[in-house]
């Protein structure tokens, strides 16, 4: 009698779990639709032709990820870290992302204004202790602000830098503003009226650097890391320079002819990392946007929203807020950044409206091509 109780038992608990089955068969399509969605954009590459592109533009390796409504939606990477290997780039790979780092020095700025240290509209010289800005006419007239520096209408000189090889000395902050060697660039100083036009100036986001750096007592990479990268959980992102082997993953320089450059590294230095010397990952970025998106909205514990409204103003007559480029198109608020260092190139979108967004990655010196033929492709999917 004992043996049938037991035999009914197991029975009538072997169709119960089988109705639990169906019951869990039941949600399926829901999750259907999900891999549909990250399907969608796995389709456009294909039928694109990614890889074939890739190969035209000497692009060994190259980085995805989409936000959908302020969410990580689909990352995904293609190719290799560097031509000739095997070593696949994957969601975790690191990529140099040139200016796009200027929207993070940006963001530290901001930071150290809720912490009550500077304030973006007064003299930058106020914050700064081992340089100055050089007075002269302009200077003397219209002192330059931060608010000036980070929307590029500060007036000041030198668009961009050239990168360091392996064995180059690196220079220091200081060295960078001075233009003294191992610097490869010219001084940094004001020589058009403060506030009058818009002038890209990588220079000026260098004297940002040195404020972060002057307030803080530290490197930028020490102080991104425990006042941003720590905050919002971006483990693969990083502002020192030269990257460290020890991170792994780190997505391999290629000249414009798809050669493999900075031997035998394999990946240059950027030590004027406020402008130009961030590496991260399309995943890790896209934390930073959508939290910028949270505080748009007020729903960020991170910065305030009246400080991201502000950062998100354009700043006549420039087209930029401060840090990254603003632009209202198909009634959307957008934000953006591109990137070009040597061997790598980037950029995102994202939208304060839809709170959707793109991150791409590359690592050829034709990046930009490439993402210049990708980018339509997904605003049409994202921002449409």
């Amino acid at each position: 009698m004992n043996s049938y109780r037991i035999l009914l038992s197991f029975v009538v608990g072997f169709f119960i779990l089988g109705s639990l089955s169906w019951s869990t068969t039941a949600v399926i399509p829901d999750t259907i639709a999900n891999s549909f969605v990250v399907n969608e954009y796995e389709e456009v590459l294909s039928n694109y032709g990614l890889d074939s592109r890739m190969e035209d533009f000497g692009v060994a390796g190259i980085s995805f990820a989409i936000l959908k409504n302020g969410e990580l939606d689909w990352t995904k990477g293609y190719g290799v870290l560097q031509k000739g290997g095997s070593e696949k780039v994957n969601t975790e790979t690191m990529f140099s992302v040139g200016s796009v780092s200027k929207v993070g020095t940006a963001v530290l700025i901001m930071k150290l204004q809720e912490l009550g240290l500077i304030d973006v509209n007064q003299d930058v010289n106020k914050y700064l202790t081992s340089w100055k800005v050089p007075e002269n006419m302009y200077t003397r007239k219209k002192p330059v602000t931060l608010r000036h520096i980070l929307s590029h209408t500060a007036g000041l000189t030198v668009h961009g830098f050239a990168d360091f090889y392996p064995g180059e000395e690196l220079p220091t902050t200081v060295q960078i503003l001075e233009g003294k060697s191992p610097a490869k660039n010219r001084p940094v100083y004001v020589d058009i009226p403060v506030g009058d036009r818009f002038r890209y100036s990588g220079g000026g986001t260098t004297i940002a650097q040195l404020v972060i750096e002057d307030c803080m007592e530290g490197s930028q990479y020490n102080i991104a890391h425990k006042l941003l990268f720590q905050e919002l959980g971006m483990k693969r992102s990083s502002y020192q320079n030269p990257l460290p082997k020890r991170y792994g993953n780190i997505a391999k320089a290629h000249n414009r002819n798809g050669r493999p450059e900075a031997l035998p590294r394999g990946y240059q230095a950027m030590p004027e990392a406020g402008a130009s010397g961030l590496w991260t990952t399309p995943a890790d970025f896209s934390k930073l946007m959508a939290e910028l998106m949270k505080a748009y909205d007020g729903n960020s514990k991170f910065l305030a929203q009246t400080t991201v409204k502000d950062m998100m103003t354009p700043v006549e007559p420039s087209d930029y807020g401060m840090g990254p480029r603003i632009k209202e198109e198909n009634n959307q608020i957008q934000f953006s950044h591109g990137g070009a260092n040597d061997s790598y190139r980037a950029h995102f979108i994202g939208s304060l409206t839809n709170k959707n967004g793109i991150v791409i990655f590359t690592n050829g010196a034709r990046g930009t091509d490439l993402i210049r033929e990708l980018l339509p492709l997904m605003e049409e999917l994202l921002f449409n």
